[in-house]
């Protein structure tokens, strides 16, 4: 069983080299919704661009709610030089007597293919397995994108299934199949040279 209200008791703040992960807030309601209101961003979430700013504040207000009641945890991506929000990602879905969780994530696309993603999942891993001690981690993406099944394998994911016309795809008007990616953490701590 997973013990969150001790985990999450107070919002973790994560650093790399080159990003502060930090805790989402109201003020970041003008860059969430450059990004969520960019199609290419969104174009395999299955959902429609964003629309207006309170669309953006009402995300903001549901990633909140989630942290507060110990059913998710999402940060926002920032750029430690500058304070620039570049995304976000996280973790929903606990499955907590099965010691497993989803990971989601989205980036602006002028930051793609730089390595920001794979460095700002890597501490979320590393959040996951070492502090919230998760068995394994999920991640579910749709069968076409490319640039973020080479993140997951980049990290020592393996597809584990497809769930066939499973979700309706609001962009594409039909149901889609969603590709089921996995990781262990005893996978994980082999990688990085720990002990289980």
């Amino acid at each position: 069983m997973l013990d969150l209200a001790r985990a999450l008791a107070q919002f973790p703040v994560l650093e790399t080299e080159r990003l502060v992960l930090r805790q989402p807030l109201p003020t970041d309601r003008d860059a969430v919704f450059a990004i969520m209101a960019d199609p290419q961003v969104i174009r395999y979430f299955g959902q429609l661009p964003m629309e207006s700013p309170e669309q953006a504040e009402r995300r903001l207000h549901n990633i909140s709610q989630s942290f507060e009641q110990k059913i998710g945890v999402r940060w926002a991506i920032t750029l430690r030089e500058t304070g620039e929000w570049l995304g976000s990602g996280g973790f929903w879905r606990f499955m907590s007597e099965h010691a497993r969780a989803e990971i989601g994530y989205e980036l602006a696309p002028a930051w793609w293919g730089k390595g920001i993603m794979v460095e700002a999942l890597q501490a979320m891993l590393q959040f996951g397995f070492a502090i919230l001690n998760l068995h394994s981690i999920e991640a579910q993406i749709h069968p076409l994108n490319h640039g973020s099944r080479r993140v997951l394998e980049k990290l020592g994911f393996h597809q584990e299934g497809l769930l066939r016309e499973n979700y309706f795809d609001l962009v594409e008007q039909r149901f889609t199949d969603t590709a089921v990616f996995g990781l262990l953490g005893a996978d994980w701590r082999l990688q990085h040279g720990l002990k289980d």
